[in-house]
């Protein structure tokens, strides 16, 4: 497991209010709600550490709050954009030790 960079809990962030304002534009949730959720969001993500802690909190937001169904998958294409650039860094450096 791979500690998340500051710049990607801000793009994780970010991507958790597109979800929020979503909600919100919908009129999905109401002001004590909004409170509790918002609450809930800074409970969860200001101690997260890995990207599987931050899938697991938006899993369970997906349960509840459908909205944030496309902030998973935008979470998770940002594991799998890392994992890319992984696997092309040790294609390259094998390439170079060649």
């Amino acid at each position: 497991m791979r500690i998340l960079s500051p710049d990607e809990k801000k793009r994780i962030y970010d991507i958790l209010a597109e979800g929020y304002l979503d909600l919100l534009r919908q009129g999905m949730i109401g002001t004590y709600e909004r409170r509790l959720l918002s609450r809930k969001i800074l409970n969860n993500m200001d101690p997260a550490q890995t990207f599987e802690e931050v899938i697991t909190f938006i899993d369970g937001l997906v349960k509840v709050y459908p909205a944030f169904t496309n902030a998973l998958v935008r979470v998770k294409g940002q594991i799998n954009e890392y994992h890319e650039e992984k696997v092309i860094e040790h294609l390259q450096q094998f390439l170079h030790t060649k």
